[in-house]
């Protein structure tokens, strides 16, 4: 390997998974330089997100103790690599641990936590790297959409709150923005003329901008009938998307490249249906993957996250069924539980994340 031009040792390196890398620094100086470095990291990151052969995506389940599903390899029958235990981001002090309750938005392998003493951290899984933030100007224990997004003009990442509530006659809503290399949050104006954002959500980054789930005015109490994207760089609301469907419940989430939707017609409806896009704002580009009976996917009240794997199944966390997560095979008919220890709040919160070396510094 010494004999190999240092370009060459980069560019292998850069195919191998986090963890490894992160041993791969005790071989000498010169590898721990260029794994330390930030060029690389985003090298790495790029070739997860470009190459469908590498699979880094993961699932970060916020029972008690804290798990990392590896989706893909649960999918391929890979039991033995399917769960993985972590340890709780550390404080500030790095003193002491503790709890996630709410998951607020990830990106690029960070993902932004408001934990159970209700301090907002940015924590990597894969690197173990924490950082806690200031608190943002309002309660988040109110309804309000967050996200977290990389701004690619500054190359900064921004956390995102939207209140979810906007004043009688206003199109006016709030919205916070913190920077990572400020600091700091600022509020800035924000306006949403007929469209409500539908709850509380974790948005999802996609194509430069977060994306949530919103109704148009004067449509059913229930429904969700179109997405709501807000510019990272610009830090402004975009023009509505519409949904492919008019859903009583929904969720987004991102498989590859492609943007999915899945989603519930009606509250007494008996059927769910999964949309994949491949270009934002293409109304044209929504392809409808599969519709399914909703018992098939063992759907309750507490059932907030859905994706999809790289096979087409789909792995749904029950969050009102402890300890389980289900892969369902929609054209097999076929579904597989995974359990998980949880020795803590029956309802817990869950996350997507990518494996990165990504620096919170």
């Amino acid at each position: 390997m010494s004999r190999l031009p240092q370009e060459i040792i980069v560019d292998i390196l850069a195919y191998l998974p986090a963890k490894s890398l992160i041993r791969f620094k005790c071989v000498c100086r010169s590898w721990r330089s260029f794994i330390s470095d930030p060029q690389f990291a985003k090298l790495h990151l790029k070739r997860a997100y470009e190459d469908e052969n590498i699979n880094r995506q993961r699932l970060l389940v916020a029972t008690d103790p804290l798990y990392s599903v590896d989706f893909e390899a649960a999918s391929d029958g890979d039991n033995g690599n399917t769960l993985v235990k972590l340890p709780y981001p550390n404080a500030e002090s790095h003193n002491d641990s503790f709890a996630v309750g709410l998951f607020l938005g990830s990106c690029d392998g960070m993902v932004c936590i408001l934990n159970e003493v209700d301090n907002v951290v940015l924590w990597n899984p894969s690197t173990r790297e924490s950082k806690k933030l200031p608190g943002p100007s309002f309660s988040l224990h109110k309804d309000f959409s967050t996200g977290l997004g990389y701004d690619s003009s500054t190359d900064d990442y921004k956390m995102v709150i939207a209140s979810t509530a906007t004043p009688t006659g206003s199109d006016q809503i709030m919205v916070e923005v913190f920077t990572l290399k400020t600091n700091t949050w600022r509020t800035v104006q924000g306006s949403l003329s007929g469209i409500t954002l539908g709850g509380r959500y974790e948005g999802v980054f996609w194509n430069g901008a977060l994306l949530w789930l919103g109704k148009q005015e004067g449509g059913a109490a229930y429904d969700l009938d179109v997405i709501v994207p807000f510019d990272i760089e610009e830090e402004k609301f975009m023009e509505a998307v519409p949904l492919p469907n008019h859903f009583y419940t929904a969720f987004l989430s991102i498989s590859g490249n492609c943007l999915c939707v899945f989603g519930r017609l009606q509250p007494s409806g008996s059927y769910f249906e999964a949309w994949l896009a491949s270009e934002y704002g293409v109304k044209t580009s929504w392809k409808r993957l599969f519709s399914v009976p909703v018992d098939k996917l063992y759907l309750d009240c507490y059932s907030t996250e859905m994706w999809l794997t790289k096979k087409g199944e789909v792995l749904v966390d029950n969050h009102g069924c402890p300890g389980k997560l289900t892969l369902y095979h929609p054209v097999e008919d076929a579904r597989k539980l995974l359990e998980v220890e949880n020795d803590g709040d029956p309802v817990y919160d869950s996350a997507i994340y990518t494996e990165s070396l990504v620096s919170l510094c």
